[in-house]
């Protein structure tokens, strides 16, 4: 059966935030942003994961890939993606790099299950279209803003916080 699936970028049209850190002990900071994405995504355990985790003991360089993924209502969900990657010193007190990017996107699907919502049925589709143009387009606009680019945004503050990064001065 069809569906009908729409996806927005939470940062468009920029797609990621890019965070540069130089001090010490950049590995060790991994911990509380994993706390952090969890504490603002509201999120169990089960909900973050890391696709990827890699070590190279030849120049002490890490890479880690995590997400979060969060169920908003019956048709939508958010993914969070954040990516860290630098160099941790075999010596914790002096300084390593790290470069942070964070990013996400927000699905919405409708449809699918059946031959009634399937989404080749042209009744479902008029059914459909009537619902989210009246019904759901706010809402999603609003999940956009709140659970999309509003936490993002808020991640990027805690973090700068936390590794003392300061903003980019405007000119």
């Amino acid at each position: 059966m069809a569906s009908i699936k729409i996806e927005d970028d939470c940062l468009t049209p920029d797609m990621q935030i890019v965070l540069r850190y130089n001090g010490p002990n950049p590995f060790g900071a991994y911990g509380k942003i994993k706390r952090l994405m969890r504490e603002i995504w509201e999120v169990e355990s089960i909900a973050f994961w890391e696709r990827e985790f890699r070590w190279d003991a030849t120049d002490n360089s890490f890479l880690i890939k995590c997400y979060i993924s969060r169920g908003i209502d019956k048709y939508t969900k958010v993914l969070i993606e954040v990516f860290l990657q630098g160099v941790q010193p075999s010596d914790p007190n002096q300084n390593g790099n790290m470069e942070i990017r964070i990013g996400g996107y927000i699905t919405s699907s409708f449809g699918g299950g059946s031959v009634i919502d399937d989404a080749k049925n042209p009744f479902f589709k008029l059914l459909f279209w009537f619902y989210f143009r009246y019904f759901y387009q706010d809402q999603r606009r609003y999940y956009i803003k709140e659970w999309c680019y509003n936490r993002v945004q808020k991640l990027k503050k805690e973090i700068q916080k936390l590794l003392n990064i300061l903003p980019p001065h405007s000119v």
